[in-house]
């Protein structure tokens, strides 16, 4: 892959999900939807939901746990039930509490043509009184006998060859779905199963026809030549595609998979595609490197002329900003232009750098913790580097223990991180034994919120316990008491002292 190409991939960030339920009940879920049909003509909708273990009540069975989710699915059209069903997803058995294993959900409903709407509710089981997660999504079903139509692209985790079919079983095969529109450096393939229908009646009976698949970059749609292939197949009612391709040298970016139909002249019938975000942290940093070999920082960010983007790659350095360079930063994404903020930035790492340093590989090593925390610590529309454990993870680096608690009885879900040994990268200082406690009181999302640190500079709260105690204020009026009264129970303190 090209250096210049890897180069414009460095400069988009990765937002993923398909369709997170992150709401105030805690049990969080990513659910997708496909459509298919038969060679009859029999329309039929698949489910396709991933449950996140962490985020349920564990119960102890025996020697090990397990979770457990309720479901209730609704499908109403013109509002009125057309399909129902309920029933209890159990996952598999654990044995650390801390390491709750996701479990998958898959289920099939036939629907004629029509307009739908789709209701599901998620319970935790072991929970009962807690608030349910809701799922609410319009599905759209217009199949015919005449014109050349596809079902949905359906991403997968695994395939194998079925042995006795189940609900994930199609052309043979059992297909286990892969619900997040993200693929993280540790996924070297992406599998997808595809169908198309009425080739026989556009072509006709017994015509061959080609599968074309490949990638391209969403923002540009330039196709990547080196990623894709082409399956020759006969016409038929139904044909189905079963396909994998290598991304492992695949860099950061925003993708589409595209399938295409054409026949015998080469001409596109059909074209359907599937939009993914990819983060490889690994590929970027070695074309950066390779690229850095004959090139300076100036050569770098001189042929960036996206405002946008010289905007971020401006707003990113607020973290390991002195006090000065905070006001620069401030003032060049009010004014944004593009001659200026290319100055700034190459300014930046060039004094960082100094006579010894190589500034495009500092920039390269710092960008790729900007990559990090825009994947682990989004906060809506808030942009990575800007939430409170993005900027601590950008200026004091990755800690050495992060201890997350979402389910501690009487607490709003808080994070406790440990640094044995830190370096401040805005004031050049370096400390031992640092830790940092953030809270997210707003279940909606995931925003959490620095409440304290022992670190120099930053908030210092010996009550901090009562910022974690979701509306327990037994003690407050005394300003001498640092725990509220009640909470004998929880594992904060322990935490606090010895962070896992």
């Amino acid at each position: 892959m090209k250096a210049q190409y890897i180069k414009k991939q460095l400069l988009i960030l990765l937002i993923a999900v398909t369709m997170p339920c992150f709401v105030d009940a805690q049990v969080i879920a990513y659910f997708n939807v496909g459509a298919f049909n038969t060679p009859a003509n029999q329309p039929y909708i698949e489910t396709y939901l991933t449950i996140v273990g962490n985020s349920l009540f564990s119960k102890k069975i025996d020697n090990s746990y397990q979770n457990a989710v309720n479901i209730e699915v609704k499908i109403l059209k013109d509002s009125n039930i057309v399909k129902a069903n309920k029933y209890n997803l159990i996952g598999p058995g654990f044995s650390d509490t801390l390491k709750a294993p996701s479990f998958i959900d898959n289920q099939r409903y036939s629907l004629p043509n029509g307009t739908y709407v789709l209701e599901m509710t998620l319970s935790d089981k072991n929970q009962p009184k807690r608030k349910p997660t809701q799922i609410k999504q319009t599905i759209i079903i217009a199949f015919d006998q005449i014109n050349i139509q596809s079902s949905s692209i359906e991403v997968l985790e695994s395939y194998k060859k079925t042995t006795i079919p189940t609900s994930i079983t199609k052309s043979g095969f059992d297909l286990v779905p892969y619900n997040v529109n993200y693929f993280p450096e540790t996924t070297n393939e992406l599998s997808f199963y595809f169908e198309t229908y009425n080739t026989d009646t556009v072509f006709g009976k017994n015509k061959p026809f080609i599968y074309t698949y490949y990638l391209e970059n969403s923002d540009n749609l330039a196709k990547l030549n080196t990623y894709g292939d082409f399956k020759k197949q006969i016409s038929g009612k139904v044909n189905p595609i079963l396909a994998k391709m290598n991304i492992a040298k695949l860099g950061s970016g925003n993708y589409n998979l595209v399938l295409e139909v054409k026949d015998e002249k080469n001409i596109i019938h059909l074209q359907k595609k599937y939009f993914f975000q990819r983060l490889n942290k690994n590929v970027d940093i070695v074309a950066l490197t390779q690229y850095s070999k004959n090139k300076t920082v100036a050569d770098y960010f001189g042929k960036c002329n996206n405002t946008d983007t010289l905007k971020m790659f401006v707003e990113c350095l607020w973290p390991i900003s002195n006090s000065t360079d905070k006001e620069r930063v401030i003032n060049q994404a009010i004014k944004k232009d593009p001659v200026q903020m290319k100055n700034f930035v190459i300014d930046f790492w060039q004094r960082r750098a100094a006579d010894t340093g190589n500034a495009l590989k500092m920039w390269g090593e710092y960008y790729k913790s900007v990559q990090e925390v825009m994947v682990l610590f989004k906060c809506g529309k808030q942009k990575g580097y800007y939430t409170e454990r993005g900027k601590v993870y950008l200026q004091y680096g990755k800690p050495s223990q992060r201890s997350m608690q979402n389910m501690e009885e009487n607490t709003f879900p808080y994070e406790i991180w440990q640094y044995y040994t830190i370096y401040d990268k805005a004031n050049d200082q370096s400390f031992s034994n640092r830790k940092f406690v953030f809270v997210n009181k707003n279940l909606g999302d995931d925003c959490h919120t620095l409440v304290h640190s022992d670190m120099r500079g930053e908030l210092y709260n010996d009550r901090w316990r009562f910022e974690v105690t979701r509306r327990n204020n037994n003690g407050i009026a005394d300003p001498d008491n640092t725990v509220p009264a009640g909470t004998e129970n929880n594992q904060f303190d322990q935490i606090y002292s010895n962070p896992r």
